[in-house]
């Protein structure tokens, strides 16, 4: 019998994923998507996370591509499911996340049909690319070609699929398509040259890491120790040097008060695969000392997009790494026990007097202490917002840059629950900490249900201030009336044993410390209610909203 004969296209889209790996993805099903997805599961064993909303699919397969390190897909009938997960795709565009969309569609020219639109038009907007399947003959090759395109672009892609081409006769596919990674340009010998000369006449340094240069741990941390460099690393590559001595933490506005005077400190600046974009210079702050600034990257266009550069190494990291220390006066530099013993007694937990009062916690003081009680081989997802993305970005660590899912690249909030059930999946042998706000929670609290019915081993922090807390403190400081931003919230401890999780409300710095028996290896889902005081401003919103330097008289994060 001929492909042709026995082979619909429903079954050969569905063949043609499996083919290429897709062993789990996230969906709300429809009449558009269920003839692939019944297949995908029945004859070929898919593991089927079944979302509460279209939205939230999408974040699940953003958050299994970042912890997970593999290609994310999530399924969505036509019409206003493709509309409900826009924010979604825009998030996981602009966080480059290689990812598949298997979205139906509604017969092309059916006016009737109450969920038509053009879909290409909705998707081009969030930065996502559309490959359409242009007939049955075609429809193996088309789902190969985005597949290819996801991780060549890296970016979503949307595969839309009509959906009277299902029951068609699907033609012969072109084989699988294999991830070859493109050739990066070795540096060259006279760039190299120079960054060793100044690194020679330096005598603070700082290796400053972004996500383009993950790949080279050892090769950095062994150039570190020939040239006297103090570690750090961008956000999004967040726990890239755990376990170093002279790890100084993140570059940047989330950096911790020890990690920002030594870097501020530095009188040359390495940044090696890293965009040194405004956050990472946060806006300036870090070059204080007006340092040497050494850019490599392997992309010509990244250099002097942020930040201009004195040195600019056109090259994999890795490489220009291993190069250098080769060649690299060998040097001391800050490398010394007196740094190692400041590093070790000014951590995050030593940052901020507990401000807790009557009314609930600092939030610092519950990110200090979900530190102590969370395992530290954890996966971390942050939300956006006053409490949620700033301290717990600052003093949560991670075991590795796969651990922070950081779904904040749109600015928006609300992306959170969703985001960490994806990276739950991906990485089920460790625990994953979600801290949102409770303005975020209520965008996608349904999601709950979700990551109970999958028995996830997820700890859900709500930072509950009963506000818009980041639109208080905004009000509150240009002398607005906050009425506006706070909202009583219902009982989220009730709400989530409701859904089956176990669940518990804190209120008090002593609660905190009980914690550890809940949530230091959970079995399933659970759910933390602390109730915050909105007496005590984060640091990050003290600094950059009233435009102070943490090192100014002035400076003060509590109001009282």
């Amino acid at each position: 019998m001929s492909w042709e004969a026995r082979m619909r296209v429903a079954e050969a889209v569905a063949g043609a994923l499996a083919e290429h790996g897709v062993s789990c993805l996230f969906g709300v099903l429809g009449d558009g998507n269920l003839p692939i997805l019944d297949v995908l599961v029945r004859e070929h064993g898919a593991d089927y996370v079944a979302a509460a909303r279209e939205d939230g699919a999408v974040l699940m397969a953003d958050g299994y591509a970042r912890a997970g390190g593999r290609l994310g897909v999530a399924t969505v009938t036509h019409g206003p499911a493709l509309t409900n997960a826009v924010t979604a795709l825009t998030e996981a565009a602009r966080a480059g996340t290689p990812m598949l969309l298997v979205a139906a569609d509604t017969p092309p020219g059916d006016r009737r049909n109450p969920q038509a639109i053009d879909q290409g038009d909705v998707v081009r907007p969030t930065g996502a690319g559309v490959q359409w399947v242009h007939s049955a003959e075609s429809a193996v090759a088309d789902v190969v070609l985005a597949i290819r395109r996801a991780f060549t672009e890296r970016r979503p892609i949307v595969l839309n699929v009509p959906t009277p081409l299902l029951a068609l006769a699907a033609g012969a596919g072109p084989g699988t398509f294999r991830e070859d990674r493109t050739p990066v340009p070795v540096p060259r010998a006279e760039e190299v040259a120079r960054v060793a000369e100044a690194l020679g006449r330096a005598e603070r340094p700082v290796i400053v890491a972004g996500r383009g240069a993950a790949h080279a741990r050892d090769e950095l941390v062994a150039l570190a120790e020939r040239t006297g460099a103090l570690l750090a690393t961008t956000l999004k590559a967040k726990g890239l040097f755990t376990g170093e001595p002279f790890d100084v933490g993140v570059c940047g506005g989330f950096a911790t008060a020890i990690g920002r005077e030594l870097i501020r400190e530095s009188d040359l600046l390495l940044a090696m695969g890293a965009g040194l974009n405004s956050f990472t210079v946060d806006g300036g702050r870090m070059l204080a000392g007006n340092p040497v600034i050494v850019h490599n990257d392997v992309r010509p266009a990244a250099f002097d997009a942020w930040t201009p550069a004195d040195l600019r190494v056109l090259g994999d990291a890795g490489a220009l790494a291993a190069m250098l220390t080769e060649v690299a006066e060998p040097k001391t530099g800050r490398r010394t026990a007196e740094t190692a013993r400041r590093l070790t007694e000014n951590g995050y937990d030593t940052e901020h007097p507990d401000g807790s009062d009557e009314t609930g916690l600092d939030p610092h003081t519950v990110v200090a202490a979900l530190e102590r009680i969370v395992p530290r081989e954890r996966t971390l997802v942050v939300e956006g917002g006053h409490a949620a993305l700033s301290e717990p970005c600052r003093g949560l660590s991670v075991p590795d840059p796969s651990g922070l899912v950081f779904p904040v690249n749109f600015g928006s909030i609300g992306l959170g629950l969703a985001s960490a059930i994806g990276a739950a999946t991906a990485r089920p042998e460790r625990v994953t900490l979600a801290v949102t706000g409770d303005g975020a929670l209520m965008m996608n609290l349904a999601e709950l249900d979700t990551a109970v019915r999958r028995g996830l081993r997820l700890v859900v922090v709500v930072m509950n201030d009963g506000a818009f807390g980041y639109e208080y403190h905004n009000m509150l400081h240009r002398g607005m009336d906050v009425g506006l931003s706070v909202i009583p919230r219902p009982d989220f401890a009730a709400v989530a044993r409701a859904f089956g999780a176990t669940a518990v409300t804190v209120r008090t710095p002593g609660e905190l410390d009980d914690l550890k028996g809940l949530i230091a290896d959970p079995s399933g889902p659970v759910l933390v209610d602390a109730r915050l005081t909105r007496a005590v401003r984060t640091r990050w919103f003290a600094e950059h909203e009233n435009g102070l330097d943490p090192a100014d008289p002035d400076f003060r994060p509590r109001y009282r």
